[in-house]
């Protein structure tokens, strides 16, 4: 029987692919910190003006801003990589061709911006 080979701890610092899988994966800390943060704000705004006031000032903190930019950073890579594992997750045929990768991913942001432009227009107008 063989032995089953022994790989580092480093096995991702290899190749540049490995590395970013390794950092979409880590986006996901930030992301799901941002989700906490979020639902506390819910729940403020929730629970009345004077709690939401106070959460107000702990939102203006430059660590905060800090992490919200590093959050939404992370969110634009997650949401890049996503878009570009489309074709391989979704094989379209169009009669006996394949449609072209780029078609793809480009529906994939154009629904993207559509629905952004929808809750935007929902929410801020």
């Amino acid at each position: 029987m063989p032995y089953p080979r022994q790989r580092s701890n480093t096995w991702y610092l290899r190749r540049w692919p490995y590395r970013l899988f390794m950092l979409r994966e880590f986006s996901s800390v930030f992301l799901a910190g941002y989700t906490v943060v979020l639902l506390i704000l819910v729940l403020k705004v929730h629970n009345g003006a004077a709690s939401f006031a106070d959460f107000r000032e702990t939102l203006r903190s430059p660590w905060l801003i800090g992490f919200n930019v590093v959050a939404l950073l992370f969110a634009l890579f997650h949401t890049a990589t996503w878009f570009l594992a489309v074709p391989s997750a979704l094989q379209l045929r169009i009669g006996e061709e394949k449609v072209e990768p780029r078609i793809l991913i480009g529906a994939a942001y154009g629904v993207m911006l559509f629905t952004s432009a929808v809750l935007l227009a929902i929410f801020v107008v």
